[in-house]
């Protein structure tokens, strides 16, 4: 089965998803009033829980079953 995933989805993908970022820290920011610390602790609890969550959904697939 061959994988749907190719190089200009995942270009697409990696460029939206940094321009949604950039937008989310402008109204954090600009709007909201947070600070860049403030903004930069949220990140990077985001990061940890979601790298969390991509370790254990590797680590409960079973090794053997071919997709």
């Amino acid at each position: 089965m061959e994988s749907k995933l190719d190089l200009p989805t995942l270009i697409t993908a990696i460029v939206v998803a940094g321009y949604a970022a950039l937008m989310l820290e402008y109204v954090a920011h600009d709007d909201l009033g947070f600070s860049a610390a403030q903004i930069r602790h949220v990140a990077l609890i985001a990061a940890m829980l979601v790298g969390i969550w991509v370790a254990m959904d590797m680590l409960r697939s079973d090794p053997n079953r071919i997709e």
